[in-house]
Parts: C-alpha cells; structure tokens; sequence
C-alpha cells in the first residue's frame, strides 16, 4: 500500500481505519514495529534459524550514506550481540519490477560503506544478513518452489566465503513450517491472530491501543516524509548529472570548431573540474 501524507491527516477513526489496513508488506508498518526489539529478535531468528539471537540495538539506521553521499532508507537495520549486522527489507507485490540480484548488490555497498570506518581492514568487516521478503516466490518461473532461497558465493566452484548472507523468503510458498506460518502472517497482520508472539503483540497495539494509533500515524508520515526527500534528493541529482553531461557535450562541440577551452567553458556555464568528469573524449 503507497502511504502518502495526505493519508494521514483527518480524524481519528479515518486513521485508525487506514493503519487497520496495513499488513506486514507495507514496509513503513513493518519497520515501525521493528522498533520493538523483542519483535524483531522473534523475527530474525526464525529467518536466519539463529534461536539465540540476540540483538543490542535494532533499526540503528533508518538511512544510510555511502561515501559518495547517496542516501537510501532501509526498512530494518540492526546489530547482534555478536556484532554481526542484519538487514530486511519486505518487497510489496506492486513493486516486482525492482526486485533483483542487483538490489541485493546496491544494499550491500551501501551498508558495508556507511557502517565500516575508514582505512578499515577488509577482513574486520562485519559479518552482514541481507534478507529480503516478498509475497511472491521469486525462483517461480524457473520451477523453483521453496519459501527460503540462499546465495553463496564460488570462485572456480570452491565457496569464496565473503560474510554476506543473502536470504530470499516468500510467503507465496507454504510448507508449514514456522518461517512460512509467520511469513503468511505478514500478508495479513491480524491484531486478533496471536500465535506469534511478541510479532503478534507489537501488531495489536499499533492497530487497537487509541495512543499507539497515534503513534504509528506519526511515525510513519516521519519515514514517508524521508523516503521522499531522498526521492527528491535522487531526482535533483540526475537532474544535475545531465545537465553537466549536456554541457560537457557543448563544450567537446566548441573545441572541436576551434574555441579555447577557457572560453568553451564560460559558453557552455561549466567548470573545468565538471567537464573533465564527463567529457566524452
């Protein structure tokens, strides 16, 4: 479900109304009751079959940025008692088309540059869980048909162990285990189904306690309010990169009928620095 401001502002019983509606796949919702740290410990460790998970702080950032200065908002981000870092991320089904290995690929950098300090040596890197999940089964179309799908990395078909787990689960399969009992909970979050625990406690107070409503409503318009500056953000970049790789064009053309660079340079409105970064020659 798309959560736009608007959403948010009306009376009471409007908001009510509009958080009752949120399942699990709604990643505003989900990261919000990700907050509650026996939640998402109760979570984690059926995803990662880790029972004696621990965590020492959950949604320790709810966005990054790299050192390029790209931001991106993630829906849970944590840190166990181990030191090893875990990161879900739930994918609605309206949002198939950007589901793939690369996002995985973009979420990896991101986290691995934000948290490690610099000069860092490669091997004190930590110990990192990407998890996505999703209502669809993404390994359908090739016949595959499980709930957990997990990548490891070969190098000339010998393990090449780089601590990075990627845990794909879906609820569109059903085995009747645990993992795919909670996971058919996340497309439904039904404050009156309570067999999963903390999960299951943390759902029925966002969606019955009057202050806790409240709550919710606030919280999520704060992260719909981040997700769209970093929208913005993105935007006025690209924005900026064409800009810079048109004019960077001109100038190529003026050199090339003759112009001192100088002069192609204030004619175009382009610093020497800018044009050097995206001359095409």
């Amino acid at each position: 479900m798309e959560i736009r401001h608007e959403d948010l502002i009306g009376t009471f019983e409007q908001k009510k109304k509009l958080v009752s509606q949120f399942t699990l796949f709604d990643d505003t919702f989900f990261s919000v009751i990700m907050q509650d740290k026996d939640t998402a410990e109760y979570v984690l460790r059926l995803c990662t079959d880790i029972p004696d998970l621990k965590l020492i702080s959950s949604n320790i950032q709810k966005a990054v940025r790299n050192l390029v200065g790209r931001s991106v908002t993630l829906d849970f981000l944590a840190v166990d008692s181990n030191g090893k870092v875990f990161n879900i991320e739930v994918q609605n089904a309206d949002d198939k088309k950007y589901f793939g290995p690369k996002r995985s690929r973009y979420h990896q950098a991101v986290i691995d540059a934000s948290l490690a300090p610099k000069n860092i040596d490669f091997d004190k890197l930590p110990e990192l869980y990407v998890i996505f999940i999703t209502p669809f089964n993404p390994l359908k179309k090739y016949g595959r048909n499980k709930i957990a799908y997990y990548k490891k990395s070969y190098l000339d078909g010998i393990e090449w162990d780089n601590e990075v787990h990627e845990i794909y689960l879906n609820a569109e399969v059903k085995d009747g285990s645990a993992l795919s009992e909670m996971l058919q909970y996340f497309k439904t979050a039904d404050p009156n189904d309570d067999r999963f625990g903390p999960l299951s406690k943390s759902v029925r107070k966002y969606k019955y306690v009057d202050e806790e409503v409240n709550n919710m409503c606030r919280a999520v318009e704060e992260y719909a309010k981040e997700r769209e500056r970093i929208a913005v953000e993105e935007t006025a970049k690209k924005a900026a990169e064409e800009m810079a790789q048109k004019s960077a064009r001109i100038v190529d053309s003026l050199l090339k009928k003759g112009f001192p660079l100088k002069e192609a340079l204030e004619m175009a409105e382009i610093d020497e620095e800018t044009y050097n970064n995206h001359k095409t020659a």
